[in-house]
């Protein structure tokens, strides 16, 4: 499938994050019955190398804890409240729960050693699964991206994008190593001209972080492929209308 075949596709941030805490199996649980078309979420690698679902190198904003992923056992990390009572997943629970229902977009987190397996470690869960074709691989960090290419040539690979002239500074640099199916600029980024760039090029454009109406609406009247929100019952309330 061709990234530019998505159209208008509403991904749920860190899960319906707007409405459960962000990254929990709640978070998805709500995506999925709001029918949202994907979710997105982010992770990385404990001390034993676990994957587990987090935004933050640091679980002191969205858990009760403290101290580093990277130095943390998934034992010390699944004791930790991530609000609500829920507990900070593991990747492979999120894929058994979602199975190939919707988009997974992956976010791989970190630099350095500390991610230096994470790609790999990645790409064999997600095998494991059979879920190939519904998971798309983002990250800031294109290395991680490169390595996800060597471990699984048919990726598809989303290039996180800061808005301004860094984003187009790292699309001109990585794009020819990545070799993207998508581009995720920050939503300020994209214009109808920018879109019809990247299509033109044969990529899809999935942005991020959309919560406002009005910018919604912006972005599904020109087409865009796809939209990374907090609230995506309200994205797709506003979709409708388009």
């Amino acid at each position: 499938m061709q990234a530019t075949s998505l159209h208008k596709a509403v991904f749920a941030h860190r899960g319906a994050s707007a409405h459960a805490p962000e990254n929990t199996l709640a978070a998805f649980r709500l995506a999925q019955q709001s029918r949202a078309d994907g979710i997105e979420f982010d992770i990385h690698l404990t001390k034993d190398q676990q994957i587990v679902v987090i935004h933050d190198e640091d679980v002191a904003r969205t858990t009760n804890g403290q101290g580093k992923v990277q130095n943390l056992t998934l034992e010390e990390i699944r004791r930790l409240d991530a609000g609500q009572g829920e507990k900070v997943p593991t990747l492979t629970e999120v894929l058994d729960m979602i199975g190939d229902q919707m988009y997974i977009n992956i976010e791989l987190k970190g630099f350095g050693g500390a991610a230096a397996r994470l790609p790999e470690k990645c790409v064999t869960l997600v095998k494991a699964h059979q879920l190939g074709s519904k998971v798309i691989y983002s990250s800031f960090n294109p290395p991680l991206l490169i390595r996800i290419r060597r471990h699984a040539p048919e990726a598809k690979l989303g290039l996180l994008m800061l808005a301004g002239q860094s984003g187009t500074v790292v699309r001109l640099i990585f794009s020819p190593w990545v070799r993207p199916w998508s581009l995720h600029p920050d939503y300020s980024s994209v214009t109808q001209s920018f879109l019809q760039r990247a299509n033109h090029q044969g990529l899809g454009v999935i942005t991020w972080t959309v919560n406002h109406p009005e910018e919604m609406l912006r972005l599904f009247s020109i087409g865009i492929q796809g939209i990374i929100t907090d609230d995506p019952v309200q994205a797709i309330e506003v979709r409708s209308a388009t």
